[in-house]
């Protein structure tokens, strides 16, 4: 495997190695000189660039991302200098940057934070008491915005913790995707307040486990595209049906057994 720094970043290239557990050796030709990292079945084991040696040579590494590279497989090292596991050790590597530097990670105001497959949350992570504080709000459901709320801290400060843990391998994004539900127009059983329909709890408690929060609002679109915003309500063996008051779907223009393809908006 050959490839260039910059192309390849050594987060990427290092979590490659460590998760198909690869035994080798990964030589990097740097403008200032040779860096050689070892690894024994997906762990760095030793390493060495220029005068650094060990934990040192990777930190000085990952501060100057520059050259080719190629892994060779099979190759034993020839000490082992490092003890940190290849977890910890990007993720310090990454600490020490300057984080103004780097780029930032474009997180998206509806994405939910997760941990990254393989990585729980009782793992040994060598992680900073603020790092650990943060990640008690992560439950794989809650938006940047909401760790933060719930956590008591500033968005911008919780938003470079999660880009680090993020680019460590320790994070990472899971899009919030909720699912469209076909429902059929039925007048109410129950009085419900004008622009209000009713919607089988199955489906609400789907849409909200989805989205992280409560869902208030729903949008309603006929098949004709027109697209229609209710407050929505749990209306216990709704089934496959949206019930609504006769006031509400004469407004609306609609009648009984009209099909719409119901789902609440990302952002509320």
């Amino acid at each position: 495997m050959t490839g260039t720094l910059g192309l390849f970043s050594l987060v990427d290239l290092f979590q490659l190695l460590a998760s198909s557990s690869r035994t080798g050796r990964l030589a990097v030709e740097h403008p200032t000189g040779k860096a050689r990292v070892y690894f024994d079945k997906g762990r760095i084991v030793h390493a060495e660039f220029n005068n650094h040696m060990g934990e040192e040579a990777v930190y000085a590494l990952f501060a100057d991302e520059r050259g080719s590279f190629e892994f060779q497989i099979g190759l034993p090292a020839p000490e082992e200098s490092v003890q940190t596991s290849t977890e910890n050790l990007m993720l310090e590597a990454i600490r020490r940057l300057d984080e103004s530097l780097r780029d930032s990670t474009v997180i998206p105001e509806d994405a939910a934070i997760s941990f990254a497959d393989g990585v729980s949350p009782h793992d040994p992570l060598n992680l900073q008491a603020q790092e650990m504080a943060l990640l008690k709000f992560v439950d794989g459901n809650s938006s940047l915005s909401q760790i933060a709320e719930k956590a008591g801290e500033d968005p911008m400060d919780v938003k470079r913790i999660i880009d680090r843990l993020m680019k460590a391998g320790v994070l990472k994004l899971r899009e919030k995707k909720v699912r469209t539900a076909r429902l059929t127009v039925q007048l109410s059983r129950q009085e419900l307040p004008l622009g209000t329909v009713g919607i089988d709890p199955s489906i609400m408690t789907a849409w909200e486990k989805a989205l992280g929060r409560a869902v208030d609002i729903v949008a309603c679109k006929r098949d004709d595209g027109q697209v229609y915003s209710f407050r929505a309500s749990s209306v216990s063996q709704a089934g496959a049906n949206i019930v609504m008051s006769r006031v509400t779907m004469t407004k609306a223009g609609m009648a009984v057994n009209t099909p719409l393809l119901v789902k609440p908006p990302s952002k509320q």
